[in-house]
Protein backbone atom coordinates (compact mmCIF):
# COMPACT_ATOMS: atom_id res chain seq x y z
CA UNK A 1 0.00 0.00 0.00
CA UNK A 2 3.06 2.40 0.91
CA UNK A 3 3.91 2.08 -2.90
CA UNK A 4 0.84 3.09 -4.01
CA UNK A 5 0.18 5.88 -1.68
CA UNK A 6 4.01 7.78 -2.99
CA UNK A 7 2.99 6.53 -6.84
CA UNK A 8 1.91 10.04 -8.81
CA UNK A 9 -1.09 9.52 -11.07
CA UNK A 10 -0.36 9.99 -15.03
CA UNK A 11 -3.79 12.05 -14.68
CA UNK A 12 -2.46 14.30 -11.38
CA UNK A 13 0.54 15.07 -13.15
CA UNK A 14 -1.50 18.49 -15.04
CA UNK A 15 -4.24 18.24 -13.24
CA UNK A 16 -5.12 20.77 -9.96
CA UNK A 17 -5.23 18.83 -6.84
CA UNK A 18 -8.46 20.05 -5.32
CA UNK A 19 -10.22 18.30 -8.57
CA UNK A 20 -8.83 14.60 -7.59
CA UNK A 21 -10.14 15.38 -4.49
CA UNK A 22 -13.72 16.23 -5.14
CA UNK A 23 -13.13 13.37 -7.69
CA UNK A 24 -12.72 11.17 -4.56
CA UNK A 25 -16.01 12.99 -2.72
CA UNK A 26 -17.61 12.38 -5.81
CA UNK A 27 -17.31 8.66 -5.91
CA UNK A 28 -17.74 7.81 -2.48
CA UNK A 29 -20.95 9.46 -2.21
CA UNK A 30 -22.07 7.15 -4.93
CA UNK A 31 -20.68 4.22 -3.11
CA UNK A 32 -22.64 5.36 0.19
CA UNK A 33 -25.94 5.62 -1.54
CA UNK A 34 -25.86 2.21 -3.22
CA UNK A 35 -24.78 0.92 0.32
CA UNK A 36 -27.94 2.98 1.23
CA UNK A 37 -29.94 1.03 -0.70
CA UNK A 38 -28.38 -1.90 -0.04
CA UNK A 39 -29.35 -1.33 3.39
CA UNK A 40 -32.93 -0.58 2.62
CA UNK A 41 -33.34 -4.16 0.59
CA UNK A 42 -32.07 -5.74 3.14
CA UNK A 43 -34.29 -4.15 5.98
CA UNK A 44 -31.38 -2.99 8.06
CA UNK A 45 -31.29 1.17 9.36
CA UNK A 46 -27.50 1.52 7.74
CA UNK A 47 -27.48 5.03 6.47
CA UNK A 48 -31.02 5.13 6.25
CA UNK A 49 -30.58 9.25 6.88
CA UNK A 50 -28.33 9.47 4.43
CA UNK A 51 -30.44 10.79 1.04
CA UNK A 52 -28.31 12.75 -1.16
CA UNK A 53 -25.49 10.18 -2.19
CA UNK A 54 -26.66 9.93 -5.78
CA UNK A 55 -25.52 14.03 -5.89
CA UNK A 56 -22.58 12.20 -5.93
CA UNK A 57 -23.30 12.01 -10.00
CA UNK A 58 -23.85 15.78 -10.32
CA UNK A 59 -20.87 16.48 -8.70
CA UNK A 60 -18.93 14.45 -11.97
CA UNK A 61 -20.82 16.32 -14.43
CA UNK A 62 -19.78 19.80 -13.20
CA UNK A 63 -16.18 18.27 -12.95
CA UNK A 64 -16.82 17.11 -16.42
CA UNK A 65 -17.73 20.77 -17.80
CA UNK A 66 -14.85 22.00 -15.57
CA UNK A 67 -12.13 19.58 -16.72
CA UNK A 68 -12.83 19.58 -20.47
CA UNK A 69 -12.17 23.56 -20.87
CA UNK A 70 -9.16 23.23 -18.57
CA UNK A 71 -8.05 19.98 -21.32
CA UNK A 72 -8.28 22.68 -24.50
CA UNK A 73 -6.70 25.72 -23.09
CA UNK A 74 -3.97 26.16 -25.03
CA UNK A 75 -3.55 23.32 -26.75
CA UNK A 76 -5.59 23.29 -30.29
CA UNK A 77 -6.84 19.88 -31.27
CA UNK A 78 -9.87 19.11 -34.03
CA UNK A 79 -12.78 17.10 -33.32
CA UNK A 80 -11.73 13.83 -34.13
CA UNK A 81 -8.47 14.01 -31.84
CA UNK A 82 -10.85 15.38 -28.92
CA UNK A 83 -13.31 12.07 -29.27
CA UNK A 84 -10.50 10.09 -29.53
CA UNK A 85 -8.78 10.94 -26.63
CA UNK A 86 -12.18 11.40 -24.89
CA UNK A 87 -13.03 7.59 -26.07
CA UNK A 88 -9.75 6.13 -24.98
CA UNK A 89 -9.89 7.37 -21.76
CA UNK A 90 -13.63 6.32 -21.05
CA UNK A 91 -14.39 3.12 -23.65
CA UNK A 92 -11.93 0.56 -22.64
CA UNK A 93 -12.13 0.11 -18.88
CA UNK A 94 -16.32 0.85 -19.46
CA UNK A 95 -15.98 -2.37 -22.19
CA UNK A 96 -13.92 -4.84 -19.84
CA UNK A 97 -16.25 -3.98 -16.74
CA UNK A 98 -19.52 -4.63 -19.09
CA UNK A 99 -17.64 -7.85 -20.75
CA UNK A 100 -17.47 -9.04 -17.02
CA UNK A 101 -21.44 -8.29 -16.28
CA UNK A 102 -22.25 -9.87 -19.70
CA UNK A 103 -20.27 -13.08 -18.75
CA UNK A 104 -22.56 -12.94 -15.59
CA UNK A 105 -25.55 -11.95 -17.31
CA UNK A 106 -25.29 -15.10 -19.74
CA UNK A 107 -24.74 -17.44 -16.85
CA UNK A 108 -27.23 -16.45 -14.16
CA UNK A 109 -29.59 -13.47 -15.24
CA UNK A 110 -31.12 -12.65 -12.92
CA UNK A 111 -28.05 -11.51 -10.79
CA UNK A 112 -28.02 -8.53 -12.97
CA UNK A 113 -30.32 -5.96 -13.21
CA UNK A 114 -31.91 -7.91 -10.39
CA UNK A 115 -34.81 -4.54 -9.51
CA UNK A 116 -36.60 -5.86 -12.74
CA UNK A 117 -36.48 -3.74 -16.33
CA UNK A 118 -35.36 -4.92 -19.30
CA UNK A 119 -31.38 -5.29 -20.02
CA UNK A 120 -30.31 -3.75 -23.29
CA UNK A 121 -26.70 -5.24 -24.88
CA UNK A 122 -27.15 -3.11 -27.59
CA UNK A 123 -27.45 0.02 -25.22
CA UNK A 124 -24.82 -1.47 -23.08
CA UNK A 125 -21.57 -1.62 -25.54
CA UNK A 126 -22.56 1.34 -27.68
CA UNK A 127 -23.70 3.83 -24.59
CA UNK A 128 -26.87 4.46 -26.65
CA UNK A 129 -29.64 5.39 -24.63
CA UNK A 130 -32.90 3.31 -25.56
CA UNK A 131 -34.58 3.44 -22.49
CA UNK A 132 -33.65 -0.11 -21.26
CA UNK A 133 -30.77 -0.77 -18.46
CA UNK A 134 -27.32 -1.62 -19.23
CA UNK A 135 -25.11 -4.53 -18.29
CA UNK A 136 -23.57 -1.90 -15.82
CA UNK A 137 -25.91 0.35 -15.08
CA UNK A 138 -24.14 3.08 -14.04
CA UNK A 139 -23.09 3.45 -17.47
CA UNK A 140 -26.49 5.87 -18.17
CA UNK A 141 -23.84 8.61 -16.76
CA UNK A 142 -21.39 7.86 -19.12
CA UNK A 143 -24.19 8.71 -22.02
CA UNK A 144 -24.39 11.65 -20.88
CA UNK A 145 -20.63 12.40 -20.39
CA UNK A 146 -20.12 11.37 -24.48
CA UNK A 147 -23.56 13.58 -25.12
CA UNK A 148 -21.33 16.75 -23.42
CA UNK A 149 -18.34 15.81 -25.76
CA UNK A 150 -19.73 15.70 -28.80
CA UNK A 151 -21.44 19.11 -28.16
CA UNK A 152 -18.26 20.80 -26.97
CA UNK A 153 -16.02 18.95 -29.39
CA UNK A 154 -17.86 20.11 -31.95
CA UNK A 155 -17.80 24.23 -31.38
CA UNK A 156 -13.86 23.40 -31.52
CA UNK A 157 -13.90 25.24 -35.04
CA UNK A 158 -14.38 28.42 -32.97
CA UNK A 159 -11.68 30.59 -32.30
CA UNK A 160 -11.67 30.61 -28.45
CA UNK A 161 -12.36 28.52 -25.31
CA UNK A 162 -14.74 31.22 -24.46
CA UNK A 163 -16.49 31.37 -27.82
CA UNK A 164 -16.43 27.34 -27.37
CA UNK A 165 -18.04 27.65 -23.58
CA UNK A 166 -20.99 30.38 -25.03
CA UNK A 167 -21.51 27.94 -27.66
CA UNK A 168 -21.74 24.50 -26.34
CA UNK A 169 -24.31 26.25 -23.22
CA UNK A 170 -26.21 27.59 -25.89
CA UNK A 171 -26.76 24.33 -27.14
CA UNK A 172 -27.27 22.28 -24.13
CA UNK A 173 -29.79 25.05 -23.04
CA UNK A 174 -31.44 24.85 -26.19
CA UNK A 175 -31.73 20.54 -25.27
CA UNK A 176 -33.63 21.32 -22.13
CA UNK A 177 -35.86 24.34 -23.73
CA UNK A 178 -36.81 21.38 -26.23
CA UNK A 179 -37.79 18.89 -23.67
CA UNK A 180 -39.40 21.53 -21.40
CA UNK A 181 -41.44 22.67 -24.36
CA UNK A 182 -42.21 19.53 -26.50
CA UNK A 183 -41.71 17.18 -23.75
CA UNK A 184 -40.79 14.08 -25.94
CA UNK A 185 -41.33 10.12 -25.23
CA UNK A 186 -39.07 8.86 -27.10
CA UNK A 187 -36.84 7.26 -24.87
CA UNK A 188 -33.29 8.66 -26.61
CA UNK A 189 -34.82 12.13 -27.11
CA UNK A 190 -35.95 11.99 -23.26
CA UNK A 191 -32.93 11.19 -21.94
CA UNK A 192 -30.90 13.64 -24.29
CA UNK A 193 -33.03 16.68 -23.12
CA UNK A 194 -33.43 16.21 -19.58
CA UNK A 195 -32.55 18.94 -17.50
CA UNK A 196 -29.19 17.32 -16.15
CA UNK A 197 -27.36 18.68 -18.63
CA UNK A 198 -27.63 21.91 -16.92
CA UNK A 199 -24.41 20.58 -14.69
CA UNK A 200 -22.07 20.63 -17.62
CA UNK A 201 -22.72 24.48 -17.83
CA UNK A 202 -22.37 24.53 -14.24
CA UNK A 203 -18.82 23.51 -14.43
CA UNK A 204 -17.99 25.32 -17.38
CA UNK A 205 -19.18 28.35 -15.76
CA UNK A 206 -16.97 27.36 -12.81
CA UNK A 207 -13.77 27.59 -15.23
CA UNK A 208 -14.82 30.89 -16.96
CA UNK A 209 -15.17 32.51 -13.20
CA UNK A 210 -11.84 30.71 -11.96
CA UNK A 211 -10.47 31.45 -15.39
CA UNK A 212 -10.69 35.22 -14.89
CA UNK A 213 -11.12 35.82 -11.18
CA UNK A 214 -9.32 35.12 -7.94
CA UNK A 215 -11.37 34.04 -5.44
CA UNK A 216 -10.57 34.93 -2.30
CA UNK A 217 -10.39 32.37 0.83
CA UNK A 218 -12.72 34.22 2.72
CA UNK A 219 -14.86 34.01 -0.39
CA UNK A 220 -14.37 29.91 -0.91
CA UNK A 221 -15.18 29.47 2.58
CA UNK A 222 -18.75 31.49 2.33
CA UNK A 223 -19.45 29.88 -0.99
CA UNK A 224 -18.53 26.38 1.04
CA UNK A 225 -20.38 26.85 3.94
CA UNK A 226 -23.58 27.82 1.90
CA UNK A 227 -23.17 24.74 -0.37
CA UNK A 228 -22.97 22.52 2.60
CA UNK A 229 -26.07 24.07 4.40
CA UNK A 230 -28.20 23.24 1.47
CA UNK A 231 -27.37 20.36 1.39
CA UNK A 232 -27.71 19.02 4.91
CA UNK A 233 -30.76 20.76 4.74
CA UNK A 234 -32.29 18.74 2.11
CA UNK A 235 -30.43 15.85 2.77
CA UNK A 236 -32.50 16.21 6.37
CA UNK A 237 -36.22 17.74 5.45
CA UNK A 238 -36.16 16.53 1.72
CA UNK A 239 -34.38 17.14 -1.98
CA UNK A 240 -36.10 19.89 -3.34
CA UNK A 241 -38.50 19.16 -6.31
CA UNK A 242 -39.16 21.63 -9.07
CA UNK A 243 -39.24 22.06 -12.69
CA UNK A 244 -35.43 22.38 -12.96
CA UNK A 245 -34.80 18.92 -11.81
CA UNK A 246 -31.63 18.34 -10.63
CA UNK A 247 -30.32 21.41 -11.65
CA UNK A 248 -31.56 23.39 -8.13
CA UNK A 249 -31.55 20.29 -5.98
CA UNK A 250 -27.95 19.21 -6.26
CA UNK A 251 -26.60 21.37 -9.58
CA UNK A 252 -26.45 24.48 -7.16
CA UNK A 253 -25.37 23.65 -3.91
CA UNK A 254 -22.61 20.92 -5.73
CA UNK A 255 -21.71 24.09 -7.84
CA UNK A 256 -20.83 26.53 -4.61
CA UNK A 257 -18.55 23.80 -2.95
CA UNK A 258 -16.58 22.84 -6.17
CA UNK A 259 -16.18 26.59 -6.74
CA UNK A 260 -14.97 26.68 -3.12
CA UNK A 261 -12.52 23.82 -3.64
CA UNK A 262 -11.18 24.53 -6.74
CA UNK A 263 -10.81 28.07 -5.82
CA UNK A 264 -8.97 27.16 -2.45
CA UNK A 265 -6.66 25.34 -4.94
CA UNK A 266 -3.13 27.06 -3.80
CA UNK A 267 -4.10 26.96 -0.12
CA UNK A 268 -4.64 22.83 -0.89
CA UNK A 269 -1.86 21.91 -3.25
CA UNK A 270 0.54 23.53 -0.68
CA UNK A 271 -1.28 22.34 2.96
CA UNK A 272 -0.50 18.99 3.59
CA UNK A 273 -3.26 17.57 6.20
CA UNK A 274 -4.03 14.06 7.53
CA UNK A 275 -5.70 11.66 4.78
CA UNK A 276 -4.62 13.92 1.74
CA UNK A 277 -2.67 10.83 0.36
CA UNK A 278 -5.36 8.98 0.80
CA UNK A 279 -8.05 11.19 -0.59
CA UNK A 280 -5.32 11.95 -3.49
CA UNK A 281 -5.34 7.95 -4.31
CA UNK A 282 -9.12 7.81 -4.43
CA UNK A 283 -9.32 10.25 -6.40
CA UNK A 284 -7.11 9.02 -9.11
CA UNK A 285 -9.04 5.81 -8.94
CA UNK A 286 -12.83 7.17 -9.13
CA UNK A 287 -13.15 5.59 -11.97
CA UNK A 288 -12.46 2.45 -11.39
CA UNK A 289 -14.62 3.14 -7.83
CA UNK A 290 -17.38 3.84 -9.70
CA UNK A 291 -17.71 1.45 -12.40
CA UNK A 292 -16.50 -1.52 -10.21
CA UNK A 293 -18.30 -1.09 -6.78
CA UNK A 294 -21.86 -2.14 -8.06
CA UNK A 295 -19.71 -6.04 -8.59
CA UNK A 296 -18.74 -6.12 -4.98
CA UNK A 297 -21.67 -3.86 -3.38
CA UNK A 298 -24.44 -7.10 -4.29
CA UNK A 299 -22.34 -10.42 -3.50
CA UNK A 300 -21.01 -8.62 -0.28
CA UNK A 301 -24.46 -7.68 1.13
CA UNK A 302 -25.69 -11.57 0.51
CA UNK A 303 -22.56 -12.88 1.98
CA UNK A 304 -23.35 -10.62 4.81
CA UNK A 305 -26.99 -11.28 5.21
CA UNK A 306 -26.04 -15.49 4.95
CA UNK A 307 -23.88 -14.77 8.27
CA UNK A 308 -26.34 -12.50 9.90
CA UNK A 309 -24.14 -9.68 9.98
CA UNK A 310 -26.75 -7.03 8.34
CA UNK A 311 -28.24 -5.62 11.45
CA UNK A 312 -24.85 -4.86 12.76
CA UNK A 313 -25.17 -1.00 10.59
CA UNK A 314 -21.64 0.30 11.20
CA UNK A 315 -19.99 -3.20 10.06
CA UNK A 316 -22.50 -3.74 7.32
CA UNK A 317 -21.19 -0.20 5.95
CA UNK A 318 -17.66 -0.43 6.82
CA UNK A 319 -17.32 -3.62 5.19
CA UNK A 320 -19.11 -2.99 1.80
CA UNK A 321 -17.78 0.19 1.80
CA UNK A 322 -13.85 -0.92 2.06
CA UNK A 323 -14.88 -3.68 -0.35
CA UNK A 324 -15.93 -1.09 -2.70
CA UNK A 325 -12.71 1.17 -2.45
CA UNK A 326 -10.25 -1.36 -2.37
CA UNK A 327 -11.69 -3.65 -5.70
CA UNK A 328 -12.05 -0.22 -7.47
CA UNK A 329 -8.21 0.51 -6.62
CA UNK A 330 -6.96 -2.60 -7.51
CA UNK A 331 -9.04 -2.01 -10.61
CA UNK A 332 -7.32 1.30 -10.79
CA UNK A 333 -4.15 -0.09 -10.78
CA UNK A 334 -4.13 -3.44 -12.75
CA UNK A 335 -6.69 -2.18 -15.49
CA UNK A 336 -7.42 1.66 -15.72
CA UNK A 337 -3.80 2.69 -15.13
CA UNK A 338 -1.84 0.25 -17.54
CA UNK A 339 -4.48 1.23 -20.40
CA UNK A 340 -3.88 4.73 -19.64
CA UNK A 341 -0.56 4.32 -20.04
CA UNK A 342 -0.70 2.16 -22.94
CA UNK A 343 -3.07 4.84 -25.46
CA UNK A 344 -0.51 7.88 -23.63
CA UNK A 345 2.68 5.99 -24.87
CA UNK A 346 2.11 3.52 -27.23
CA UNK A 347 2.96 0.36 -24.78
CA UNK A 348 3.09 -0.12 -20.77
CA UNK A 349 5.78 0.78 -19.01
CA UNK A 350 7.75 -2.38 -17.99
CA UNK A 351 8.53 -0.09 -14.51
CA UNK A 352 4.27 0.39 -14.17
CA UNK A 353 3.74 -2.90 -15.31
CA UNK A 354 5.89 -4.42 -12.38
CA UNK A 355 4.59 -2.00 -9.80
CA UNK A 356 0.96 -2.83 -10.69
CA UNK A 357 1.69 -6.37 -10.32
CA UNK A 358 3.90 -6.66 -7.77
Amino acid sequence: MAIIFGHLSIERINMVISIQLLRAIAALMVVLHHIAIKGAQYHTGALSDYHIGYFGVDLFFIISGYIMCHSVTNRPMNFRQFMQHRIKRIIPLYWAVTAAAMIIYLLAPSMVNSSGGETSIFSSWTLIPLGNKLLVNNGWTLSYEFLFYIIFAGWLISASVNRQIILSSVTLKLLVAVGIIFQPQHPTLKFITNEIVIEFILGMLAFKIIQTKTLSIKICLLLLSLGLVLLILQNQLGIIEDVTGRTISAGIPVFLVFLAVVGMEPVINKTAFPGKKAALLVGDASYSIYLTHPFILSPAALVLHKLHLTHYNALFVLLMFAGAVITGIVSWRLIEQPINAYFKRGKIPPAMLKQSLG
